[in-house]
Parts: C-alpha cells; structure tokens; sequence
C-alpha cells in the first residue's frame, strides 16, 4: 500500500540544508510527498488585502522546503497554499489523498508564530481523520518537540 504524506509548513531552516532528522523519519518512507506552504499574513494584511509580498515568501518557503528536500533524496511536489491554513490545508487534502499530515510550524509564543497558528492543531484534530503529527521550531528555525495531533476514534455506533 502506497504510503502518501502531506507536509504544512509555516517555517523553514535556519542554516541546514536538509530536512531536519524528526521530520525527515516520517517522510523517508512515503511513496508521495505533497508539500504546502501557507501564505503567512499578518492579521492586517489579511483584513486590507495586502497578501502579494507574503505570497512571495510562501513561493520562497516552498522553494527551500524542495531544495532541502531534493538534498536529502526526498522527491517531492506541492504548491503555495491559501492564506487561511485550514483551507490550505483542506485544498491539498481534497486533490491529495493523504495518508499522513506533518505540521511544521513556529512554536507557540515565538516571535515568528502567526496569528493563524493559534488554533490549527486543534482544527485538525477535530476536523479529519488523517493521522497528523505537528513539529515545532523555534525562532533560529530550530526543532524544538514533536505533538501527536491525530483526532479521537469516533466512538462506534
């Protein structure tokens, strides 16, 4: 059975070239990688509109996110997402049948964590049944804990 994982990242590297060893355990043995890279607005820029330079930073993000993937043999394609992480996250799951989610985002209360990160993990867990893993990094870009973010199993009827 074909192994696919889907990979929202809100942070990349500080310095390393490659996947970082936490994440690239899970993704090693996926027969597809689908990789997301949400657009990262401020609360402001979200209400004016004004998303154009943050678009170009998700494009960078992901750029990254390939280039380190491509350095640590990881095949992968994926695209920009929706400024809201919960439909980015639901647009790649509607075209990409996942059979792992792996968050990557800032840890709580950094300096770097966005607005919209507040309440992910708790939107997914509540909301799919995927299994989903969340990875967090501080503000050098650094791994810091890993959260098993997976939803209850529905009680049978």
């Amino acid at each position: 059975m074909a192994r696919r994982v889907l990979v929202v990242t809100d942070e990349t590297l500080a310095s390393a070239n490659e996947v970082p060893q936490p994440i690239l355990d899970q993704i090693e043995r996926a027969d597809e990688v689908y990789v997301v890279a949400p657009t990262l607005t401020t609360w402001l820029q979200s209400l004016t509109g004004d998303i154009d330079g943050a678009r170009a930073s998700a494009d960078e993000r992901l750029r990254t996110v390939f280039d380190h993937m491509d350095a640590s043999g990881v095949e992968s394609r994926g695209t920009v997402g929706d400024e809201d992480q919960v439909n980015a996250i639901a647009d790649a799951l509607d075209g990409f049948s996942a059979d792992l989610i792996l968050l990557r985002l800032h840890a709580p209360g950094s300096r770097n964590e966005n607005w919209r990160e507040h309440r992910l993990v708790d939107w997914v867990r509540t909301h799919t049944t995927v299994p989903t893993i969340v990875f967090y990094f501080d503000d050098e870009g650094q791994f810091l804990r890993r959260q098993d973010a997976t939803a209850p199993a529905a009680d049978a009827a």
